[in-house]
């Protein structure tokens, strides 16, 4: 005779281990932009995803890292340097990218956190070790594919943070202070222009 078998339900229980880092980023960036950095904590975080607080921390050491990472995560996809296309264009579609992103929610998120490293070191360091200089790196190598390819002149690494300057510091202007919006369309012509010179 056969024996039937025993179906067993599932009970909702704490999360797959597959799934904690798409569920914590996804829970802290809801947390980021509804409370901002200050207003929410890890234990927040625990309540929401049902993830153990030391399951948190093995992965993000801080409270900070865990916010950075979380940025980090959401808007790296959109800012890769494709190299196969020309050095201008890879520029400005790029900065076209992350010009929508600072117009939108993440934008808030994102000039609230660096408001906030003003005043909190550990979070000051995050966003230079987890955010800022992975990108200007990235945009560094960027700029040196295109020397080596001869579409834009020889430049020192000096000359090059400079440039990067001289661009990105628009649309972190523009975010920050608010005065204007970090729009691309007004802002392209005269980064075409300055793209120009490099040439």
């Amino acid at each position: 005779m056969a024996m039937k078998k025993k179906i067993v339900s599932k009970s909702p229980g704490r999360p797959r281990s597959e799934d904690l880092e798409p569920l914590v980023l996804k829970t802290t960036y809801e947390m980021l932009a509804k409370k901002g950095y200050h207003g929410f904590s890890i234990d927040d975080i625990v309540i929401e995803t049902g993830v153990a607080k030391t399951t948190i921390y093995r992965r993000w050491p801080n409270k900070a890292n865990l916010a950075m990472s979380t940025v980090t995560h959401m808007i790296s996809p959109y800012l890769d340097f494709p190299k196969e296309i020309p050095f201008e264009k890879g520029i400005l579609d790029q900065m076209e990218s992350l010009s929508g992103i600072f117009s939108g929610k993440f934008g808030r998120v994102i000039s609230s956190l660096i408001g906030a490293g003003q005043q909190d070191a550990e979070l000051s360091e995050s966003i230079l070790e987890n955010y800022l200089l992975p990108r200007r790196e990235a945009a560094k190598l960027f700029f040196k594919h295109a020397i080596q390819t001869k579409q834009i002149k020889p430049l020192s690494d000096s000359e090059i943070d400079v440039c990067m300057d001289i661009l990105y510091g628009t649309l972190y202007f523009r975010l920050l202070l608010r005065h204007e919006k970090p729009e691309f369309n007004d802002l392209r012509p005269r980064l075409e222009s300055f793209l120009r010179t490099l040439k």
